[in-house]
Parts: C-alpha cells; sequence; structure tokens
C-alpha cells in the first residue's frame, strides 16, 4: 500500500509545526530526493513531504504517486485538550481553525481525491501556535505517538472528531 502523509504548517509558530515535524518524523523527503524515493519505493512504504504552509504546492506528486492513502496532518483547534488526535470528518472541516496556510484543506482534499484511493486529515490539537513559540511537549509527544501509528499502518485506530 502506498501512502503519501503531507505535513502542513508553520514551524515558526509554536504547536502550528507539528505537521512538519511528524513530515520529519518519518523521514521527510525533499524535492531533490523525492523522485528517487518514490521511484525505488517497495510495497508497504510511507513517504513524507513537508508542506509548509503551502500543501497546494504538492499535488502534482500526488497525481504522479496516486497513494492508496493521503494522510494530511496539520494542527487544528478542535476544543479538545492539547496533543489530542483526531481524524477530522468532512463535514466537520468547516468549522475548525486549521494552521496557517494559504488554501481552505477542505478544497485542497475535494481536489487530490481522484487522484488517491483515500485522503484522510488528521489533526492535533495545539496549546499555542504564538510567533517564535516552541511547540509545547504534549504535542510532541502526540506527533511521536502518530509517527508510530503511521509506520505501523494503525491510523485506523485514531478517534475520529465528533
Amino acid at each position: 500500500m502506498k501512502t503519501l502523509v503531507l505535513g502542513v504548517g508553520n514551524i515558526l509558530n509554536g504547536d502550528d509545526g507539528i505537521g512538519p515535524y511528524i513530515a520529519e518524523g518519518l523521514g521527510a523527503a525533499t524535492h531533490d530526493r523525492l523522485h528517487e524515493v518514490a521511484g525505488g519505493r517497495e510495497s508497504g512504504t510511507v513517504v513524507a513531504l513537508d508542506c509548509g504552509t503551502t500543501p497546494e504546492n504538492y499535488t502534482s506528486v500526488v497525481r504522479r504517486e496516486q497513494p492508496d492513502l493521503v494522510l494530511i496532518v496539520d494542527a487544528a483547534v478542535m476544543g479538545l485538550p492539547p496533543g489530542e488526535v483526531r481524524l477530522i470528518p468532512s463535514d466537520k472541516m468547516g468549522v475548525l481553525t486549521l494552521s496557517t496556510h494559504n488554501m481552505p484543506l477542505s478544497l485542497l482534499i475535494d481536489y487530490i481525491a481522484e487522484m488517491a484511493g483515500e485522503v484522510r486529515l488528521i489533526g492535533i490539537q495545539p496549546a499555542s501556535m504564538l510567533l517564535g513559540e516552541s511547540m509545547a511537549e504534549v504535542v510532541v509527544v502526540a506527533g511521536e505517538r502518530l509517527v508510530n501509528l503511521i509506520r505501523e499502518g494503525r491510523t485506523h485506530e485514531i478517534d475520529a472528531l465528533l
């Protein structure tokens, strides 16, 4: 199964950097290495990209790779305790505050849905997204748990946001 992880967020804004942190934890491919990594992948490999604040710039990778699963990971203000991780259903996307990026993730998901078997948005509740702050320890720990779930192919165990 091909899985493509898009880590979204701004590393300068505290917990908003959790998406890129997850991508880095999974061994994020750079533009220079992406074709080599994706082209030489074996079945079951996860390719992760640090998309920063412009995940829409990576739609060509989704089109080229046609993954079975795309996981978009982002900080999301869900009204939960910091560090909580949830699968965000499409009907909840419009009412949440997602991290600082240019394009609403709901539009991105609609666009790439035709290019992938399945697209899931995973949100991690931030403690703070202020400029210049470090990520909160509770968010980092949640990120480490999520990296392990992704590596083990167990993202189906993540609770959905109600």
